[in-house]
């Protein structure tokens, strides 16, 4: 796992109070949703043959790996919080991108371009109404790329990926899991517990780690984990609560260790602890695309800065 900082904090967004589905809908729902599951399902693409090729590291100025992978992550999470995006959009785009890797192999370059479509493509599935103020995407690559290099690119994306365009995402996974649970906590812990919940599914599309396992398993460890601390005996009485959904439970116990790790590398634990942020390791960056100073009304989306680094490729 890469040691550097992970730039991300919570989003502690007011949920909106409705009345919630009863418990057997939800059931139904979480279902529905785990059986479609392994249409959106991805495996280990960076271990197989295609991108071992040497011929493949040798352009575009080096191997797509885990780093490349987290960079593109932060910064879709970055252009999302600055336009004010709903996260999930992220992890729909993260999870075009891994589910065509897993058909294909490129460069850092084409890479880039990959990323920057699945993103377009994610906002336009998610929230079509944000698409008039993301705007031209092509200019978050500083003329790198076009818009027709964009629309050739999710044609070939659609149809890698056979047009199924909605995957069941693990923070959608954690939310119908705790309205499905249903704690009984006073209503300002219940707030804390939706935050912290979803912020763990948030960091796990982070990291290359999570590609291979279950969105539902992943939301289940998420839950588990923002629970710590706050109420007794919180894991039996969730594990026995979740049972008649048949979650795979296999890979539980290291998706909550690897969620801990990731938190413990992410800017809101820094904060929490009032820490000094972990140093960056002195790895070269693989991609260009960096938006500065986020949280700045006045900053630019589409600025993207080269920065020293602006003469090497990916």
């Amino acid at each position: 796992m890469p040691s550097t900082m992970i730039k991300l904090k919570m989003n502690p967004c007011k949920r909106t109070m409705t009345a919630k589905p009863e418990t057997d809908m939800l059931a139904e729902c979480l279902m529905t949703m785990m059986s479609q599951e392994t249409s959106y399902s991805c495996v280990d693409y960076l271990s197989m043959t295609p991108w071992q090729s040497k011929s493949l590291r040798s352009r575009g100025g080096g191997a797509v790996d885990e780093y490349c992978r987290e960079q593109i992550c932060e910064w879709t999470y970055r252009v999302a919080d600055y336009f004010r995006i709903d996260r999930e959009v992220v992890a729909v785009s993260l999870n075009y991108l891994d589910r065509l890797l897993c058909s294909c192999s490129c460069d850092r370059s084409m890479y880039k371009l990959a990323a920057t479509t699945t993103l377009h493509m994610a906002v336009k599935v998610v929230h079509p109404q944000k698409m008039g103020e993301l705007g031209i995407l092509s200019d978050l690559s500083r003329g790198e790329f076009e818009m027709k290099d964009v629309a050739n690119m999710e044609l070939h994306i659609l149809n890698r990926l056979r047009w199924k365009l909605n995957p069941p995402t693990t923070v959608a996974f954690t939310v119908y899991m705790l309205d499905f649970i249903n704690v009984n906590l006073p209503s300002t812990e219940i707030e804390d517990l939706y935050v912290n919940a979803s912020f763990f599914a948030e960091l796990s599309v982070y990291d290359y780690f999570f590609v291979t396992l279950r969105s539902s398993t992943i939301a289940l460890a998420c839950v588990l984990n923002a629970l710590e601390g706050m109420m007794h005996d919180a894991d039996f009485m969730v594990l026995h609560k979740v049972r008649r959904l048949h979650i795979l439970t296999r890979d539980l116990s290291g998706a909550r260790n690897r969620l801990w790790e990731l938190y413990e590398r992410s800017e809101e634990c820094a904060l929490h602890n009032d820490s000094r942020p972990f140093k960056t390791v002195s790895t070269v960056p693989c991609t260009t695309i960096q938006i500065d100073n986020v949280n700045s009304p006045v900053s630019s989306p589409v600025s993207v800065t080269y920065n020293e680094l602006q003469e090497k490729s990916w």
